[in-house]
This record gives C-alpha cells, structure tokens and sequence, in this order.
C-alpha cells in the first residue's frame, strides 16, 4: 500500500509540474503577443508622427503659396493663390471675436490640457444614441494640429497623432497663443484663411472692425467652410451664427440684450470690389513677377505682397493702344500679334508690359519670351559703335550696290542714293551703309556693344548683324534704346520695388542704383540727335508726338516678317513690336506704319499730364577742334552731293 500511495503521489505532482509548465508557457505566449501588439500598435500609432515645431515655424506651417500685387502707387491690382489674413493679436479685435469661436468649438478650451476627455464621452454618448455622428470630441488644440501639422488623412491613427500633438502644443503655447494661431489659420471659406482674410473678403473690413453679429458669423464657417460660405449660402450661415451667439450666452461671453441686438441686425455681405485692372491685362506681368520673386526672397518664403513698378493707368492705355490697331487692321494686313514695353528712363522701372493681344488665349510673353528679328532697329547700335570707332554724324559714306565677302545687302527702294553722311543714313535706314559701317568697326564690336546696352541674347558677330539678323526680345531692345534717353548710362529694368509677407515684415526692398555707364555723354548725346532726326523727317515722321521731342528707330525684318519701332522722350523709353506667332509674313507692314500707331497712341496718352523736358541732343557734333574741322569738310561735301541727288532721287526705305 505504501508503495502505491507513493506512486500515486509522484503523479500528481508529475501532473501539477506540467500545468504549471504549461501554464507558465501559455502566459509567456500571452505575454508575448501582448508586448508584440503594443510595440506594433504603438509603432502603428507612432510611425510618421511629426515633432511639433517652434513657435515661428507654426505661423507658417502647411501654408498654400499665394501671391498679391501692388501697383506703384500701392493698390491691390492683382492675387493668385489663396487669400490669407494678416495675423491678428487678440488684443486688436474685439473680445467677442475669440468668445465667439470658443463657445462654438471648445467651450472648455480654459480647461483641458489639450485633449477633452469629457467632450470625447460626451460626444460618443450622442453619436451612439443617435446612430450617427452628431458631435465631435476634438478641442480647438486638436483642429490646430490637424490643419496645420498632420495631413487631412482621417483615421485613428491621426486622430491619436492628433491627440498627442496637441498634449505637446499646450506644453509649448500659452493658450492666448493657441487661440491666435488658430483664429488666423483656421479655413473660413473656399479659399480664404484666417479672420482677417475672411472679414475683408465678407465684410470689406478688419476682423478689428466687426461687430457681434459678424464675429459670430465668421466663427460658425470652421466647421464646414464651404456649407456656409456666405457669399453662396447666406441663410445656412446665419442660421449658424444664431447657434453661436445662445452658446456665447450660455457661456456667459454676452448678455441677452446683446445676443437680440446682434440677431436684429444680421451681417451684411459687402459687394466684391471692383478691379482696378483686369486679370487678363496684369497676366503677363504676373507671370514673370511670379517666376522672379522667389528669387529675391529664398526658398520658404510663399506668402508674398509685391509692391511692383507696374503703372496702372499706363498699362491699361498700352493694351488698348495694342487692341485698337491691330482690331482696326490686323485682319486686311496679316497680323496677329503684338508686344509693348515702356520704361520709366530715370529707374529703369517697367511702368507697362504687354505680353500679347490676350493672355487668356496665350500665356506666350512676346515681349520678354519671343526672340524675334530686329531689323533695321539694330542698325542703330552699329551706328553707336561707328561713333566710338572714330565716325562722326557727318562722315560720309557711299550708298551703292555693296558686296561683303558673300553678302549683298540691298535696299527697301532697290534704288541707291550715292553719298550720304551716317547722320543721313540712319535717318532714312539705308542697308548699305549699315552695312558698310559694320564691316569697317567689326561685327563683333557691333554685338559687344549690343550686349553692353544690356542685350543678352546672342548676337552672332556676322556682317548681316548690321541688319538685325540675330535674334533677341523687345524687353532687350527697348533697354538698350534707353541707354540713349539715359545720356549712357545703362539702368537695369524691374518691376519689383519690395516684397513683404502677409504679416507686413519685409524681405526685399530694391536698392536705389545710379545706372552703369556703358556710353560716353556726347555719343550719346549725338545718337539721340540722330534719332530725333528719324522722328522729325526720317522713316518714322508718323511717330511725332506734337512739341514733345522723340528719338526712335524702325526696324522691319525680312519679308515684313516683324515689325519694330523703339523711340524715346526724355521722360520715358517704350518698344512696340508687331507680327505673327508662326512667323509668317505680314501684308507689307513695317516698322514705320502699324508699329509707329501703337507707340504713338499709347506715348500720347501715357505723357498726359506730364511736364515737359527735352532731349538731351544738343550740337550733334564732340565738341574738339579735329571733329570740327572734319564734319565742316564732309558737311559741305554731302550738301552738294545731297543737293544733286535730290533731284533724281525719290525717298528712301521706311527701315
């Protein structure tokens, strides 16, 4: 018996061992897949979870680029992105405009710590009960971090991301804070952030400004911004707006007396402010402002207030001066397209720019992308590099049948004239001479100098440079032209002036520059004279603009494929260009017809007003004893010459 009773009991503790074995390994097994499903689920929860940056960093954290235009005068003439509010302090409104987004979002905002546990049971409760979501349990905190730091994804992962970035920013932020960056963030309607932008695009006024009724307005719209949009669901929006202020009473934030004044006098939606100028008038300049000011003001920067060069007035004449010829005749002489640029002479500041005939049918800028044949407009600056090269506007030169190496240039006229002083040639746009006078200075001193002016183009140092063969844009052209009106000194064009972000701070402002001499004073004095001489009886007499002086050249490129006129005032410095995108020919159109109407229309108007100064073109002639005496010689020599031509000759080509 002893012996079976001992057996018995070795079994039993044979079976209590292996239990325990067995229940040691099945916790061990539990307690593995409990430590594995938290690791994992905290790995799920944490993976990607984006540290809370600094104070800064937050104002400009998830903001869409947007970009607004100031004219010279410093209106609003043009926006493109979404509209975002300068940033408000909460002392610079009203207290009713925090009161009112905080009763209708988080009436304990005062009380939590960034997470609402009793919203969050509160809100269950009600959902469950209602068999759908009726209430969110998500704090003012929580809706921060979500628009500002986490993506718009929408599950339980982000809504724990949501909970513990929130927990950090009540760590970081006081909670004035937390309600400023909120009520200057948050999305108030399609397109419109923060309660500055939406007070000024409702209400035509400062979020300083409101009253109750419209601070309670603007504080239902976070919930859904584009269901109440005001300006397409005025009733909802009110109707919401009703609910903020019983909540802002329950809440003690206003009396009953005020709450029945603010229901007695609903907001009024103010009436979109008409443009001072049209989208499609401002497109081409916006593109280019566009493509320049990241430039200016690094990478980061993507809330932009550009106070530009841009004349308004002046720009509107310069594309209704552009319209008017080419709607009057553009159909019966081919031409479809065409280009403006005007300088301000002393700055160098583009007062206007047209790109095109119409930006909403082409983004294509043809002043500053089309690179196009000058013509006999460039002859202008072989003439400049003539004067250096020891020419003066009376040497005389031979216009007749002309061979350079391979190259024979003719005239319009296919006639020749015989002698002739450069002053003369220029004048009337004798191919030639032109060329003749390239070859002697050098095609390449031609093309350095064209670059000097400020051409950046490539100018091909061949002897048809003289003639306008390489290719470059009218913003080029009319900047070199400008060296003239400027007695030689080059001033580089702009039309950004300065650059501040939504908050006001500045990050560009333009330095004020003297212009860089690229031209001595009396060669440019003698050019200006010369050029004025094209204007008052030369290929552009249609181009005179009454007792205002001019200066200006023509230019047509072959088979009457571009038209140009450049001239000046002493005030400022406008390129016209004319022709086709495909660079067919237009129906005998040249520099001295259609180009020279536009510029005269637009220069006539543009200078209404304006005080009158004259060009700096006096004696044409450097004023030394050795030049003197040898433009008296040729002068009287081309007289006679000119004399007895003129009575067998007829006129010469319009350049």
């Amino acid at each position: 018996m002893p012996t079976y009773r001992a057996d018995i009991n070795v079994a039993n503790d044979n079976r209590k061992r292996k239990r325990r074995t067995i229940t040691l390994i099945i916790l061990a097994v539990l307690s593995g897949l409990i430590a594995f499903g938290y690791f994992q689920t905290r790995y799920y929860l944490m993976n990607d979870l984006p540290s809370l940056p600094d104070k800064r960093t937050m104002w400009q954290l998830n903001l869409q680029p947007n970009m607004t235009l100031l004219d010279n005068q410093g209106r609003e003439i043009g926006h493109r992105g979404p509209y975002i509010g300068k940033p408000m302090k909460l002392g610079q409104m009203p207290s009713y405009v925090g009161d009112a987004f905080l009763a209708i979002e988080d009436e304990r905002f005062y009380e939590h710590a960034g997470v609402d546990n009793k919203a969050i049971l509160r809100a269950l409760f009600e959902n469950t009960r209602a068999g759908e979501k009726t209430q969110g349990g998500s704090t003012l905190t929580q809706q921060l971090v979500k628009n500002i730091v986490l993506s718009p994804e929408k599950s339980y992962r982000r809504k724990f991301q949501e909970a513990v970035l929130a927990r950090d920013m009540e760590a970081v932020l006081s909670k004035p804070e937390i309600l400023e960056l909120y009520i200057n963030r948050i999305p108030m309607g399609p397109r419109v952030f923060g309660v500055e932008a939406a007070a000024q695009r409702y209400f035509g006024k400062s979020a300083a400004d409101i009253n109750l009724a419209e601070a309670a307005l603007l504080a239902g719209l976070p919930q859904a911004p584009s269901r109440y949009n005001p300006t397409e669901h005025y009733d909802r929006a009110v109707e919401r707006s009703r609910l903020v202020l019983q909540r802002m009473v329950v809440n003690d934030m206003i009396t009953l007396e005020q709450q029945r004044e603010a229901l007695a006098n609903p907001p009024v939606i103010a009436e979109p402010a008409e443009a001072i100028i049209s989208e499609a008038t401002l497109g081409y300049i916006f593109d280019m402002i566009a493509e320049e000011a990241p430039t200016l003001v690094g990478a980061g920067q993507e809330d932009l207030i550009i106070r530009t060069t841009i004349d308004v007035e002046k720009q509107k004449l310069a594309q209704a001066a552009l319209e008017k010829i080419l709607a009057k005749s553009g159909d019966s002489k081919k031409v479809s397209e065409g280009s403006l640029v005007s300088l301000d002479n002393q700055t160098g500041a583009i007062l206007a720019l047209v790109g095109g005939r119409d930006y909403n049918a082409s983004k294509f800028n043809r002043a500053a992308q089309a690179k196009r044949q000058p013509g006999s407009s460039f002859k202008t600056f072989s003439y400049a590099a003539a004067l250096e090269a020891g020419f003066t506007p009376a040497t005389v030169r031979i216009d007749q049948p002309t061979t350079i190496g391979n190259w024979s240039p003719e005239n319009y006229t296919r006639r020749y004239r015989g002698p002739m002083t450069v002053r003369e040639a220029l004048k009337l746009s004798i191919n030639t001479i032109a060329a003749q006078i390239t070859a002697e200075v050098g095609p390449s001193t031609v093309a350095s100098l064209a670059n000097r002016f400020g051409i950046e183009s490539e100018m091909r140092p061949e002897y048809s440079l003289a003639l306008g063969s390489s290719e470059t844009t009218l913003l080029e052209m009319t900047r070199a032209y400008s060296v003239f009106a400027n007695e030689g000194l080059l001033r580089s064009t702009h039309m950004i002036s300065e650059i501040r972000n939504t908050a006001g701070e500045p990050l560009y402002k333009r330095r004020t520059t003297a212009g860089k001499r690229v031209y001595s004073v009396p060669y440019s004095r003698q050019m200006t004279s010369i050029l004025q001489d094209v204007i008052e009886t030369g290929t552009a007499r249609g181009a005179q603009l009454g007792r205002r002086q001019a200066a200006g050249k023509t230019g047509t490129s072959q088979d009457y494929r571009d038209g140009w006129f450049i001239g000046f005032t002493a005030q400022m410095t406008t390129g016209v260009w004319l022709g086709n995108d495909d660079n067919s020919p237009m129906r005998k159109i040249t520099g001295g017809l259609l180009p020279v109407d536009v510029w005269k229309d637009y220069m006539l108007k543009a200078h209404k007003g304006a005080s009158y100064a004259a060009l700096s073109a006096p004696d044409p002639n450097i004023d030394d004893d050795r030049a003197q005496t040898l433009s008296q010689f040729y002068t009287t020599m081309a007289d006679a010459f000119v004399e007895e031509r003129d009575m067998a000759s007829g006129q010469g080509g319009p350049g």
